[in-house]
């Protein structure tokens, strides 16, 4: 290893899970030196988790894959290197549960220490050390399977800091985090980056805590191929049009910046002064005033812990309701009870007004559709299209239905793949597609748009929004603010094992401030305009950013 040597170098990385298709990923070339902090973008389906897997040194072998190029740490190929890559490059996933090998948190963290031999009582040092910088000490016993999809990924970030490698690679970090732990968790990250100096990679969709303070910018387009690699302010300045059109979501800052005209930044204080548009009207789509679910006093333990309780709220029929609140309060575990996946200590749950448990299963999968936080638990066939036409007699009508769907959705090409083959991202299109094929009258979703980029996200909103129109109950489970502005009619936030606000989005971002900052949730920058233009109206805008 020579001192000049960057610290990661890429060299004409090629990637496929079958030699003869189409590549994942095809002549990917760069360099990262020690310290540097980067972003890689792209669409969803262009191959950024697989090409980060490549990076760690867990593909081509761990998947039978096929690989042609180099990766080099320091100067020297991964295949040469005496001890594994992880111990070096430290990585993160999109689905935290992959990468668990041990059952309680204190175990996971010392899984990773004991593979570098660290002593006893460092470890213990370091294990609490860790656990205190990510807010979760009261984790540290705890079974993982047992927490939230949140604090899993939390768990699995405090396993990678706590190795202390030279270069982490974050999937999608923030995509199952509150916002509160969102905008946290970037901020320990920065602050960790620039004490320790370790190289950072981020792949990510929530771009606005991320894009100030990165370095650079590496851009896949559709094919996995790099279009764009450049100082970020540059790419964002300059790029904004080509990256829209790849999909590529932009900072909610820099789309009101070019909105209103003003001069580019990528500090967001500059614009409380400037005029806001008027507030959107969620679509304009008015929910029927009959209910399609409604909830009576639910309470829900898991073992001795009450995970919510005393939960009452009706979901309309043609309706959007959100449901938020931060990670470990039962957001999750409530749309399971909903689909009687889960029984509950006490309540009631009707459909149509008639009890949940008076519906056959046959008859209550009509009636109701789930997404799955994690899609690959509700996929039970081999192929994409055999996915979609689970159930149905193979008619000439339904094939069509579902083509069309794969069509909507961006998965026409992968008819015939395995539904474990796509990306995180396809994954969710996928296991929304099979719901949409059936005309159910209420539809329950985990966190529909993660793992999406921009325009795809933006689709699988609109095709909601349509069966909505037609008179379909949405009941979705979502972290992202914005789209609740943009989309909810209504919204439940849920904290400390109970039901705090059940309303209008409008209201409570704009009048329940105190709330929004309790319940760990992030205004939508419309509305955090608002709240600093009444504070800031008569005073000069913020000098330096």
């Amino acid at each position: 290893m020579q001192a000049s040597d960057p610290l990661l170098t890429v060299d004409g990385l090629t990637f496929s899970y079958e030699e003869d298709e189409k590549p994942i990923f095809q002549n990917v070339s760069f360099q990262l030196q020690k310290g540097e902090r980067a972003l890689l973008l792209g669409p969803s389906g262009c191959g950024k988790s697989s090409l980060a897997l490549c990076l760690n040194g867990l593909y081509p072998e761990a998947c039978d894959a096929f690989q042609t190029g180099c990766v080099a740490l320091y100067g020297k190929p991964l295949s040469d290197l005496s001890e594994p890559a992880a111990k070096s490059i430290g990585a993160v996933f999109q689905d935290p549960d992959q990468q668990f090998c041990m059952l309680t948190v204190e175990d996971e963290i010392a899984f990773g220490l004991e593979n570098l031999q660290y002593a006893k009582e460092d470890m213990d040092r370091i294990i609490d050390d860790v656990l205190e910088k990510f807010e979760i000490p009261h984790l540290k016993k705890r079974t993982i399977s047992g927490l939230s999809g949140g604090l899993k990924q939390k768990v699995a970030l405090a396993c990678i800091i706590a190795m202390g490698p030279d270069l982490i690679i974050l999937d999608e970090p923030t995509a199952q985090l509150d916002p509160y732990s969102a905008r946290e968790f970037v901020q320990l990250i920065r602050e960790l980056q620039e004490k320790k100096g370790f190289g950072l990679l981020v792949i990510e969709h929530q771009l606005d805590h991320w894009v100030p303070w990165m370095d650079r910018t590496i851009v896949l387009d559709e094919s996995g191929r790099k279009v764009m690699d450049g100082p970020t302010k540059d790419i964002f300045q300059f790029q904004l049009d080509e990256l829209t059109r790849l999909g590529i979501p932009i900072p909610h800052v820099i789309s009101l910046q070019k909105h209103l005209h003003i001069p580019f930044t990528l500090c967001k204080e500059n614009l409380f002064n400037e005029p806001f548009p008027p507030l959107s009207n969620n679509g304009g789509i008015e929910p029927s005033a009959e209910d399609a679910l409604s909830v009576h006093h639910l309470s829900f333990k898991r073992g001795a812990e009450t995970i919510f309780q005393d939960l009452s709220f009706s979901v309309k029929n043609g309706s959007i309701t959100a449901i938020a609140g931060p990670n470990g309060t039962g957001k999750s575990t409530l749309l399971s009870v909903l689909a009687r996946l889960n029984r509950p200590e006490d309540g009631q749950i009707k459909i149509d007004g008639r009890p949940i448990d008076s519906y056959s299963e046959k008859e209550l999968r009509r009636h109701m559709g789930f997404v799955f936080q994690n899609p690959e638990h509700q996929f039970v066939t081999d192929t994409v299209m055999d996915e979609l036409l689970f159930g149905f007699e193979r008619q000439a009508a339904v094939k069509e239905k579902a083509l069309q769907l794969l069509a909507r959705f961006g998965l026409r090409r992968y008819v015939s793949h395995h539904p474990f083959s796509l990306s995180q991202g396809q994954k969710r299109r996928l296991s929304v597609a099979t719901m949409l094929m059936h005309d159910v009258k209420i539809l329950l979703l985990d966190e529909p748009t993660f793992g999406q980029d921009a325009k795809t996200a933006r689709e699988c909103m609109q095709m909601l929004q349509e069966i909505q129109s037609e008179g379909t109950a949405v009941l979705m489970v979502t972290h992202d603010m914005e789209l609740v502005s943009e989309y909810a009619d209504s919204i439940l936030v849920l904290h400390d094992t109970n039901l705090v606000y059940y309303g209008s989005p409008d209201l409570l971002f704009s009048e329940r401030h105190g709330l929004v900052d309790q319940a760990k949730l992030a205004l939508p920058l419309k509305y955090e305009w608002m709240k600093q233009d009444g504070r800031q109206r008569h005073e000069s805008p913020a000098a330096n950013c």
